[in-house]
């Protein structure tokens, strides 16, 4: 699941150009027709067949050479899908802060990085869109175009106005972990989120790979769901609409009372989510579930849909459905049999590990948070050692905190949520 949202309309600030690279911003040529023969984005002065995309409504024009590139993309994750950044950069980011910069071989893309333009402090930051609600980072590369990785340095580069680009959650094996080792500048890697993932298994053959005990419980959990009379239905894009609002609703009702993501229950976050859900389920990178029992929606969840892998990032539940069986088994086995017949891979509960996904024994995948400082005398402001310092801070207070330490921190970093969600 994805962390909650620490970015407002109101938090964004419009990053001025402040370098000295020689050159302004000209007019992109003409795209041919895949891009319809409009002109999308600004050309960059010295990085032939490159642009940056600023508004909302070239990056909309983009979405046809976009999912071509990220369908060529191996390690492409539904998080880098064209629907998904477009949704999110209209829901969170003002017009004018996009900062979305593209690489074309005449009218293919060829590589792609998704940013916008924000302040941390003094320091103008280049961020990925999807911000903290999408649980992977990454460029888009085409993998048959050897120079696509060097062109996007180059025009990167040759950006105004920023000082870092800030990869949060760059997965291993992604295509941002190998096109990082040749930025030109400083790089700073840490440790970020563990992620948790299963291999795509046989019922029998996964309950295998677990203790005895923990299987004998998980096959007696199931027999009960396959007992109760659910309907599981996967939604057309038609129907998205509808489901999102059963689903925020279900999800609401789940949380009640307890600590759980406050953005999850903002007007913009479900703006975001049926606009981007809508395109993605018709386009195959998403599927939008919803389970009942005796006509009523009990439970409704999203899984996005990668190359290699089918991720669970939302659902909502009933809390009468909690009384009668372990809501987390229905989930968990309807989404492996959905892998299953998509042929995936994986199966990943994303972010968070939670006790339900770690009964599972799944296999652990630890993304890095990747800092590129722009290359040059002033190279990163500071923001490198800071943010570095800032981090050995927060290690400490990790390890140093427990009990009810631990417990009011928790509780001050939730209120710190609702009060950036507005609630």
């Amino acid at each position: 699941m994805s962390a909650t949202a620490d970015v407002s309309s109101d938090g964004l600030q419009l990053v001025l150009g402040t370098d000295t690279e020689p050159g302004d911003l000209t007019a992109a040529p003409v795209l041919p027709s895949r891009t319809g023969g409009v002109a999308i984005g600004r050309a960059l002065p010295g990085a032939p067949g490159a642009t940056v995309v600023s508004d909302h409504g070239e990056l909309d024009a983009l979405a046809d050479a976009w999912d071509d590139l990220w369908r060529a993309s191996p390690a492409a994750t539904a998080f880098q899908a064209h629907a998904w950044s477009a949704a999110w950069a209209r829901a969170y980011v003002p017009a004018g802060q996009l900062a979305v910069v593209t690489v074309w071989n005449g009218d293919t893309l060829v590589a792609a990085a998704p940013l916008y333009r924000l302040r941390r402090g003094a320091v103008s930051v280049l961020a990925p869109l999807g911000g903290p609600l999408s649980d992977s980072t990454d460029v888009l590369l085409d993998p048959h175009v050897p120079d696509a990785g060097p062109r996007l340095v180059s025009a990167l580069t040759r950006v105004r106005g920023w000082r870092v680009l800030d990869l949060p959650e760059v997965l291993p094996g992604s295509a941002a972990q190998g096109w990082a080792r040749t930025w030109p500048g400083r790089v700073r890697r840490t440790p970020s989120s563990l992620n948790l993932q299963l291999p795509v298994l046989p019922q029998d053959d996964l309950l295998a790979r677990l203790p005895s005990r923990t299987a004998s419980t998980l096959r007696r959990k199931i027999k009960k769901v396959d007992k109760l009379p659910i309907e599981r239905t996967e939604l057309a894009a038609a129907g998205v609409p509808g489901a999102v609002e059963e689903l925020i609703r279900l999800h609401e009702a789940q949380w009640a009372g307890r600590r759980g993501n406050p953005e999850h229950l903002t007007e913009r976050f479900r703006t975001f989510l049926v606009e981007a859900l809508s395109a993605m389920v018709d386009r195959g990178q998403a599927v939008v579930v919803e389970y009942r029992v005796e006509g009523r929606v009990m439970a409704s969840e999203v899984d996005l849909v990668g190359h290699r892998q089918l991720a669970y990032y939302l659902a909502g539940i009933d809390p009468d459905l909690r009384e009668h069986i372990d809501t987390s088994v229905l989930l968990v086995t309807g989404a492996l049999d959905l892998a299953r017949r998509l042929d995936r891979a994986e199966y990943s509960f994303l972010r968070g590990d939670e006790d339900y996904k770690l009964r599972w024994r799944p296999d652990h995948v630890t993304a890095e948070r990747v800092l590129l400082a722009r290359p040059g005398l002033l190279g990163s402001a500071g923001y490198l050692p800071a943010t570095a310092a800032t981090s050995a801070v927060l290690a400490f207070a990790r390890r140093a905190l427990d009990g009810r330490a631990r417990e009011l921190a928790r509780t001050v970093m939730h209120r710190i949520r609702q009060a950036r969600a507005g609630r």
